[in-house]
């Protein structure tokens, strides 16, 4: 039985599994729903800027499948995308990552030749039969066994016995080793329920991609989606499944305070020729499921910032950052607007040479960044007159002083938190390393972590607080009991508010503390071939943009009117720059002059 709320997850007490993937609809009971609604919150509070784009593009009525990629973030993408769809939505997700493993009684031995030949694992004081079946899955050391066959209490046959599972049983010797037990779950089951919910015209959510990863680019996108979506139809033939792909874009996945963009595409129609072909079976409905797929992982390239490494996402984003006139501040979706055009164009023209030195180039200015030790945008900060720079560098050092100060009773009160979250998310980032063969380092687990630890120990840490606080003064002040009620409630408050208070001064202090680098490069470096490469780099992105852009749209004209930088606004930005730039000059021309009239007079 499903569980609906309106801007929340949808949850359900049934237990399912997806395909390709162990998986369930989000678990829950009603006394869940509370909870779930308050994680959207943090999650709203948590995120410094969340820009939804296309929302328009989702149906307002009728059965809706949303497939959403890359999944970036554990268990934030589900509540990124119901925050910002405006529809109830219940989502399929890996088994493995909700409270289903439980740890098995006894331990886990190597057996005899004989017995790892036939792929047989011995067990000491277990109770095989009464806890294993068919397809359920042995877990120890980072290892996973699927179960065949349940031959004894204490015997049982797995589907393969790979060489490391050997080797760890052999190392542990007769003492054997811990295991933990995940149960298979019928599919049947789950394609009930999603069906249900479709032909009842709900929404569901998915990540076609089996799993949350750190990846610039998607993992193989699963058909289970398009199954989904063709079996309601051939079911119903008066039902129209609509699948809108959905880009989860993170500025910094990891991050507590990241900005991100969800955006919705166009939805999916399913032509009902391939509905037939599915109804028919055989070839066409293998052929069906396929076209779907491809019309899925079409969609989602275009909601989506992808890449083939690490490396060439931060050229884009650089090519990106120096296309932007310096004069113009750009809204959030436009960046990632920017940022999957120029993916798109790195993508498909990697060869052509004209984009090929200009990349390596982007490279060779990132370098240079690297090594005067600032951002991209700070360079032209290192314009800024000698006279000015000193006076902002002392000011913005008070600054940062003063703000730290104000933030330091906030910081001491939630250092716990801190802490806490800081450690139980890198443990469970090494677990989800050593147990996945997809992750890069794991990334995607750290923001899920940190939110879940705030969440429970945060309302835990401001009790102990308060009830320390009303016991000294029960104890030491002579109040009544009301007054140390009430004083406590005022305590709970103030806290509240020097935490967020503190929150936020430290962040501009953060801010003010990285912008004294390219201050002091002002005064005291000679920066003036940096920027003018910066200058002549961007220059030849916005040419490069004008000659390789049109390809990407079926005319110039259309090119020219989905432009967000325009020619004029490019010219603009280069006046600007070069003036920075001569003012510069003249200033140190002024200098040297002085220092060369002073040298003469002595």
């Amino acid at each position: 039985m499903l569980v609906e709320m309106r801007g929340g997850l949808v949850v359900s007490n049934v237990v399912l599994e997806k395909l390709h993937a162990r998986a369930l609809i989000f678990l829950g009971t009603s006394e869940e729903v509370g909870k779930i609604e308050a994680l959207d919150k943090q999650l709203d509070e948590g995120r410094l800027e969340i820009k939804p784009r296309g929302v328009h593009r989702i149906p307002t009525r009728g059965p809706v499948l949303f497939v959403a990629a890359p999944h970036a973030n554990q268990f934030i993408d589900p509540g990124m995308l119901t925050t910002n769809a405006g529809r109830s939505i219940s989502f399929i997700m890996a088994k493995k990552s909700y409270d289903l493993v439980r740890a098995g009684a006894g331990k886990l031995v190597l057996g005899s030749a004989e017995d790892t030949a036939a792929k047989t694992v011995r067990g000491i004081s277990t109770s095989f039969t009464s806890v294993l079946h068919a397809r359920a899955v042995i877990s120890f050391s980072g290892i996973q066994l699927e179960v065949i066959k349940v031959v004894s209490d204490d015997a049982v046959v797995v589907k393969a016995l790979p060489d490391d599972a050997v080797a760890s049983l052999e190392a542990a010797g007769p003492e054997g080793l811990s295991y933990k037990i995940t149960p298979h779950v019928d599919q049947g089951e789950m394609f009930s329920s999603v069906v249900q919910r479709l032909n009842n015209g709900g929404c569901v959510g998915i990540f076609p991609e089996g799993g949350s990863h750190d990846r610039t680019d998607f993992l193989p996108i699963k058909a289970g989606g398009a199954i989904m979506a063709l079996a309601a139809m051939a079911q119903n033939e008066y039902l129209n499944v609509q699948i809108v792909p959905v880009g989860l874009n993170y500025f910094n996945a990891s991050k507590w305070r990241s900005r991100a963009v969800v955006e919705f595409g166009d939805p999916i129609q399913i032509p009902k020729t391939l509905v037939q072909a599915y109804r028919e079976g055989g070839d066409g409905k293998r052929k069906a499921i396929s076209e779907v797929l491809e019309l899925i992982k079409t969609g989602l390239r275009t909601v989506a910032v992808t890449a083939k490494d690490y490396d060439t996402l931060m050229l884009i984003q650089a090519a990106r950052r120096l296309y932007r006139p310096i004069h113009m501040k750009l809204t959030i979706d436009e960046t990632m607007y920017l940022n999957r055009r120029f993916a798109e164009i790195v993508g498909k023209y990697s060869d052509d040479p004209l984009v090929k030195e200009t990349m390596e180039r982007v490279a060779g200015y990132n370098r240079l960044l690297k090594s005067y030790g600032i951002q991209d945008h700070q360079v032209m900060t290192t314009s800024f007159k000698k006279r000015d720079a000193v006076g902002k560098f002392f000011l913005r050092v008070a600054e940062a002083i003063l703000l730290f100060a104000l933030a330091a009773p906030g910081a001491l009160l939630h250092a716990p938190i801190a802490l806490l979250a800081k450690k139980i998310s890198e443990q469970k980032r090494a677990k989800a390393l050593r147990e996945s063969s997809v992750k890069v380092q794991a990334r995607d687990v750290i923001a899920t972590w940190k939110v879940l630890v705030s969440f429970f120990v945060t309302p835990l840490l401001y009790t102990v607080y308060s009830l320390i606080f009303f016991s000294y003064l029960l104890v030491t002040s002579g109040f009544t009991f009301r007054q140390c009620v009430i004083s406590t409630l005022v305590f709970s408050v103030v806290t509240v508010i020097v935490g967020i208070a503190a929150m936020r001064a430290s962040e501009v202090g953060v801010d003010l503390v990285r912008s004294l680098r390219p201050l002091y490069l002002s005064v005291f470096a000679d920066t003036g071939d940096l920027r003018r490469e910066r200058a002549k780099l961007a220059a030849d992105i916005n040419r490069i943009i004008s000659v390789v852009g049109p390809r990407l749209y079926p005319s110039q004209e259309e090119f020219e009117r989905s432009r967000i930088i325009r020619p004029e606004d490019w010219a603009y930005g280069e006046k600007l720059i070069e003036e920075m730039n001569q003012e510069k000059i003249r200033e140190e021309k002024e200098t040297a002059s002085v220092f060369t009239s002073t040298v003469s007079t002595k």
